[in-house]
């Protein structure tokens, strides 16, 4: 994902004074100099450097998207790891403690927030909740994005918020107890979209200066 820190206070130098030995820092800054509010596409910006400005800023793109992709990365897989095992260990509790033992007492807990669940199948419910957790976690260590992965990504969201939906003896609390997964789901696959736009934009770029410098 492409930064977009400003640059503004930094004053222009003509492309003749651009010395080709500067760091690609300057090419990038010089983007940012001229459209502060990234109100220009990249594109346009990008054709008033030179040939051996483009391939500098090209590489440094390269390296600061991807760095930028894995830091949002590990950092959506932290919320999922804690839901992820927040239903470990409900269904553990549930299941040791006796299946209808628990029910005597108002229904399996939710960990941590001691709130009873009605779901007439919690285990299943569980299930569902974890496999969808472990393939948003999957989505975001592969960065795959194809048919198959459309297709479960659909399938696990229609399945995962029509269980939510339903379990509503407990009122807002059981239906955020079960939303959770869908919500890590969403986010990942709102995420990931970004991180391909990302680097759809870069690649662009990329066929841009290869198709000129062809021509």
């Amino acid at each position: 994902m492409l930064s977009t820190e400003s640059a503004a206070g930094n004053s222009f130098r003509s492309r003749g004074s651009m010395k080709p030995q500067q760091d690609s820092h300057s090419e990038i800054d010089k983007l940012y100099a001229l459209d502060p509010a990234n109100n220009v596409p990249l594109e346009e910006q990008y054709d008033i450097l030179t040939e051996e400005e483009q391939r500098r800023v090209l590489e440094k793109l390269v390296v600061q998207n991807e760095a930028d992709i894995r830091t949002f990365s590990t950092f959506l897989k932290m919320p999922t790891a804690v839901v992820l095992i927040l239903n470990l260990v409900f269904v553990y509790t549930y299941v040791t403690s006796g299946f209808g033992v628990a029910n005597n007492f108002g229904g399996p807990r939710v960990p941590v927030a001691d709130i009873a669940i009605y779901s007439e199948h919690p285990v299943i419910a569980t299930e569902l909740s974890v496999i969808t957790l472990q393939f948003t976690i999957y989505l975001l260590s592969s960065g795959r994005w194809d048919r198959i992965t459309k297709t479960a990504f659909g399938t696990l969201l229609t399945l995962s918020t029509m269980h939510a939906l339903l379990c509503h003896k407990s009122g807002i609390f059981e239906f955020g107890w079960w939303i959770l997964p869908t919500l890590n789901l969403v986010a990942v696959g709102y995420a990931q979209l970004n991180m391909r736009r990302s680097r759809k934009e870069i690649e662009n770029l990329a066929q841009k200066t290869y198709h000129v410098k062809s021509a």
